[in-house]
């Protein structure tokens, strides 16, 4: 392990050594070492449980550091290790290396809660990359499993979070809910920042998709408080949308603008592709509901790019509504009908992918 890593806890070494010298003679000095630095991993394994969604370098930096010291873990941090290697993967797009490695993590494991919480992820893998009855398979594996998880501070928060990922993008609402009720009540009882961070927002994200404002509001203004006290502007800046999507509707756009405006640095700066498209449509969106139609377009097509190289339908498909709308105002009706079209086939093609992922869970739920 690199020296820098180990600055921090030297000093706790060094009398941890002496006294062992002094205390049972020279022979049990390599054993106390060994016992620090496996504490040491285990602080590393947590910065990375923190940073592998928040800080994704430094979560890099970590994990290639174990990698170093691989053979120095012992099985359980080889397993986590393994979870978040795999969890790296899958944010780089190598799915189906991710895939293995969860598969092989989940046969040979002998801890049944890492298994549960590998399941939920692994399902939200193979969902994201087409492989629906695989996804649901493993969701199906990780809902039985969730009653028999210990208490590990992160595992249960963790496997909850991905099945109500998982139900939301398979357009399965209510039961996404149900997932971030539950999760909520989970994290309500060690109270980590994060894991409040993130509670709230899925459930407020939810909760405006079926129209229920009011929760949404509320739940929207504990996540921002929670993402702020958890430093994390990925969290925070998704939360933010959120709060910005709620201002909008209470036609307050021009004090949405001004809290994006003053974001959008932070956003480019953390240099994740999937959260600054997000951004950019909020952004792009408020221009377009202020009429400010030549920064709508601006932002609209820098993100239409970012969504191709993504090949994120999703996010292509709200775009070419608000480049649409931008378009049709500013006059050029020609490059308005053709985004027109384009959300109407991507729309259709959505939806398609939507039925596909519940036909794939309920045939995965009858053969139980």
């Amino acid at each position: 392990m690199s020296k820098y890593y180990f600055e921090k806890v030297m000093k706790v070494i060094v009398i941890i050594i002496y006294s062992t010298v002094v205390l049972f003679g020279i022979n049990h000095v390599t054993q106390a070492e060994e016992n620090v630095e496996s504490q040491s991993y285990d602080s590393i394994l947590e910065a990375v449980e923190v940073d592998k969604t928040s800080d994704i370098e430094s979560a890099k930096k970590y994990i290639a550091l174990l990698e170093e010291d691989y053979e120095k873990l012992n099985i359980d941090q080889k397993e986590l290790f393994a979870l978040f290697k795999a969890h790296a993967l899958a944010l780089e797009g190598k799915f189906n290396d991710s895939t293995k490695q969860l598969e092989q993590l989940i046969r040979n494991s002998k801890n049944e809660t890492l298994v549960t919480r590998t399941h939920a992820l692994v399902a939200n893998i193979y969902l994201f990359s087409g492989n629906y009855e695989q996804a649901y398979q493993h969701a199906s594996d990780a809902i039985e499993g969730l009653e028999s998880m210990d208490s590990h501070p992160w595992h249960k928060y963790a496997a909850l979070q991905n099945l109500t990922s998982l139900f939301r993008q398979s357009g399965m609402t209510n039961t996404a809910i149900g997932y971030a009720r539950q999760m909520l009540k989970v994290v309500s009882q060690d109270k980590h920042p994060l894991q409040l961070c993130g509670s709230y927002f899925e459930l407020a994200d939810l909760e405006l998709s079926i129209k229920s404002v009011d929760m949404a509001r509320i739940h929207s203004e504990e996540a921002m408080l929670h993402c702020s006290e958890a430093n994390d502007p990925i969290y925070y800046t998704l939360a933010l949308d959120l709060q910005t999507k709620l201002m909008a509707q209470a036609n307050k756009s021009d004090k949405a603008l001004e809290l994006l405006k003053e974001h959008y640095p932070v956003v480019k700066s953390v240099d994740y592709k999937t959260m600054t498209n997000v951004f950019e449509i909020r952004l792009a969106s408020t221009y377009l509901e202020l009429k400010d139609f030549t920064n709508a377009q601006t932002i609209a097509e820098l993100a239409y790019q970012r969504a191709e190289e993504l090949n994120d339908k999703v996010r292509l498909m709200e775009l070419s509504k608000i480049l649409a709308s931008v378009y049709s105002e500013t006059g050029e009706l020609k490059k308005a009908v053709e985004y027109y079209r384009q959300y109407i086939e991507l729309e259709k093609e959505i939806d398609i992918m939507t039925n596909k992922r519940k036909m794939a869970y309920y045939m995965v739920s009858r053969r139980k």
